[in-house]
């Protein structure tokens, strides 16, 4: 499978004299090849990573460099809505010279008329990151939109959102149908990013409580929720380790439990504290085989029975595989 991901992000560098905007050579962080059509995104994309190359060369924009310090472009990054055709496009730059952008922003979106966004992203820290600390909006919106089963999501440039569209609604239809929702149950989606599982959970259920560290994510799955009509969401800022015991001292219940933790999985005091609310069942996604293999054991010696795994190829073409385990109460 090609052509799945809604989301590339390209490096801005300058090779005999020219500008090429690509991808890093392998374990090169100092070789960009001039990606002038990446495999990995739809043509849509790679027409408007063109027309980016084309516009920074016959202006003249001056790129980075990391040595100096010196220069503007840096980075390159481009979004897409799978299922609504909304593109955004995401200049990071060293300094907010919105004046010398403001015109590429706006023949690219002559030339591509489906480009929903164009944003300046101001990274003017050394660091090597294509997020800025401050962003303008050159021409459009502030986000793009995407939508999964009946539910629409609204993208900005930083927000994080499952880079495989389709391969993330068969994810998300794995977990929903795992967690055998009848409508009566209160469900907790412990790291719950920018809220796509408690979403799509809520209306089959009664109550949903995200717990997720990053705040922006509570912000993005707050206004997502409002957005869509959904009132039965709640989202709270937080370490899962810090807020599920207060759930647990409160006298919280929930009947279903999905978590869906980062590569290193759960926190020992976390996984105490999951223990402690004893759903009736856990929901568990990974993004990392070795430690889903370490919390499912925990689980079993605590009283928990795996029913069973599915993996899910998430990333075509690389050697990372999510996968769906479904756990229940002995």
């Amino acid at each position: 499978a090609y052509g799945y991901r809604n989301k590339m992000e390209f490096t801005v560098a300058e090779a005999a004299g020219a500008t090429v905007i690509g991808l890093h050579e392998a374990d090169r962080y100092d070789v960009v090849l001039d990606t002038e059509r990446c495999l990995l995104q739809s043509e849509a994309m790679n027409t408007l990573l063109a027309e980016v190359r084309g516009q920074a060369r016959d202006r003249a924009l001056a790129v980075y460099d990391q040595d100096s310090g010196q220069g503007l472009l840096r980075f390159v990054t481009l979004r897409e809505g799978r299922r609504t055709g909304d593109r955004m496009v995401n200049i990071v730059v060293a300094a907010p010279d919105v004046e010398r952008l403001q015109p590429v922003a706006e023949a690219l979106v002559a030339r591509v008329p489906s480009t929903a966004s164009v944003v300046l992203n101001v990274n003017a820290k050394k660091a090597a990151v294509a997020v800025g600390t401050e962003e303008h909006v050159l021409v459009g919106r502030d986000h793009i939109t995407e939508r999964l089963d009946d539910v629409t999501f609204q993208i900005s440039a930083n927000s994080f959102f499952q880079t495989n569209t389709l391969q993330a609604e068969r994810l998300f239809g794995l977990v929903e149908q795992a967690c055998e929702l009848t409508g009566e149950e209160t469900v907790l989606d412990l790291y719950s990013g920018t809220g796509a599982i408690s979403l799509l959970l809520a209306r089959r259920c009664r109550h949903v409580y995200g717990i997720e560290v990053a705040a922006a994510a509570v912000d993005d799955a707050t206004r997502n929720a409002r957005a869509n009509g959904i009132d039965n969401c709640t989202f709270l800022a937080g370490e899962v380790r810090h807020v599920l015991p207060t759930f647990v001292r409160d006298g919280v219940t929930a009947a279903v439990v999905v978590a869906d933790p980062p590569r290193a999985g759960f926190h020992p005091k976390a996984l105490q504290a999951l223990v402690a609310l004893a759903p009736v069942r856990i929901v568990y996604v990974s993004c990392n085989p070795a430690t889903l293999a370490r919390d499912v054991g925990d689980l079993l010696r605590q009283g928990y029975r795996l029913e069973w795994v599915q993996p899910v190829d998430m990333f075509p073409q690389t050697p990372h595989i999510e996968a769906v385990a479904r756990l229940r109460r002995a």
